[in-house]
């Protein structure tokens, strides 16, 4: 409720304006509560949980304002933030098609968004995640960032719909990465609107799906943005796929029982395979004992999220086909702006990032290195 209360306290600010509240299946009572509290406010119950793209995609379905201002449930904006998303979605050029606001942890003090970064794998970090405010340079009012974070952001609904909004296959993570990426490859614009500040406690809804099931949004999301957005998806398929398949082999040869045969040069000795008579018997009883195991839950993980790209590659090819159609800026002119990062953040990214091999595959776009951080705050 103290997200409604903030959002209805400033509704006076701007106008015309509705506050409408998605439900994505809440079991707390939390329908009739706002019912009651607030009666003016627009309920849109779904009955289940379609996640923050099926939610953000119904609120659309029902709104018909010029501007859409999407907002997390589980932050409160300050004083002023709904004027100054308002006034600088209204005063921007007609290249503009969405504004991003300042974002910060409970207390005021830590960044949670001021802008961030695309990985050269369709990731994404928060640039100064979790640093003091005053230490990390902020952009000005106006400036231009590569995608605006979903929790805060004010969008025009006509250009926006016309994209494609978010992607409904994401259900939650990466979309607004996505939708950033293919809104400056349509020619549009990302702006960035400090005064529009909102504080969010970082996970406290997302936290709900368990780390593990928020692994798999998280990979194969990174996997369909970048085989979704990239011009030339042959220039980087090698590093995007290769770096894929080393974590999922780190993972597997690292965490799971028996892992040493995962790693085994062809004719050496294995301890798997034993020649005796009591081996014999022993396999005939109960036969023969697995070469590996998988049994670790971030292995598990890696092979769901590629497990769902290829069960939906028809679909991603044609989703790859409408995002290509709509192109009037090139990567490189984007990335010109917007350098994909190299950042090793997986265990095992280290050597593979200094590998000939990685370095090879590398797509041949403007890219920086970093380390981790330099970018996020432990």
């Amino acid at each position: 409720m103290a997200c409604i209360e903030a959002v209805a306290s400033q509704l006076a600010d701007v106008g015309d304006a509705v506050i409408t509240v998605v439900d994505n299946g809440s079991t707390d009572g939390s329908i009739g509560a706002i019912a009651a509290l607030r009666p003016a406010v627009r309920l849109l119950p779904l009955g289940a949980n379609h996640g923050f793209t099926g939610g953000i995609a119904a609120g659309l379905a029902r709104s018909d304002a010029r501007n859409v201002v999407f907002l997390n449930n589980d932050a409160v904006p300050e004083a002023g933030w709904l004027k100054a998303l308002v006034d600088a979605i209204e005063g921007a050029p007609d290249d503009v098609i969405s504004i991003g606001g300042k974002i910060v942890d409970p207390t005021g003090q830590f960044i949670d968004f001021i802008g961030g970064a695309l990985t050269f794998d369709g990731h994404a970090f928060q640039n100064g995640f979790r640093y003091p405010l005053a230490s990390v340079d902020e952009p000005q009012s106006g400036a231009e960032i590569l995608f605006a974070c979903g929790g805060n952001m004010v969008s025009r609904r006509e250009p926006l719909l016309a994209l494609g909004g978010f992607d409904d296959d994401y259900f939650a993570y990466l979309e607004d990465v996505d939708f950033g990426w293919r809104s400056w490859l349509a020619g549009y614009r990302v702006l960035f609107e400090p005064r529009a500040v909102a504080r969010h406690k970082s996970s406290a809804t997302s936290q709900r799906l368990g780390d593990f099931e928020r692994g798999v949004l998280f990979e194969r999301n990174a996997l369909q943005t970048a085989m979704k957005n990239y011009e030339n998806l042959n220039d980087a398929a090698g590093s995007l796929f290769f770096t894929f398949l080393s974590r999922l082999h780190h993972y597997a040869s690292t965490r799971n029982d028996n892992a040493d045969e995962l790693v085994r040069e062809p004719f050496s000795k294995t301890s798997k395979t034993s020649r005796g008579f009591l081996a014999r018997v022993r396999r005939k009883l109960f036969g023969a004992k697995p070469l590996a195991t998988i049994d670790d839950p971030l292995t598990t993980m890696q092979f769901r999220a590629f497990a769902w790209t290829v069960a939906h590659g028809e679909r991603i090819a044609e989703k790859r086909a409408a995002v290509q159609n709509l192109r009037k800026r090139s990567d490189r002119e984007i990335f010109e702006r917007f350098p994909l990062l190299i950042v090793p953040t997986y265990p095992g990214d280290e050597s593979l990032m200094r590998s000939a091999l990685f370095r090879m595959l590398q797509p041949s776009l403007p890219k920086v290195e970093r380390t981790l951080s330099a970018i996020m705050r432990p």
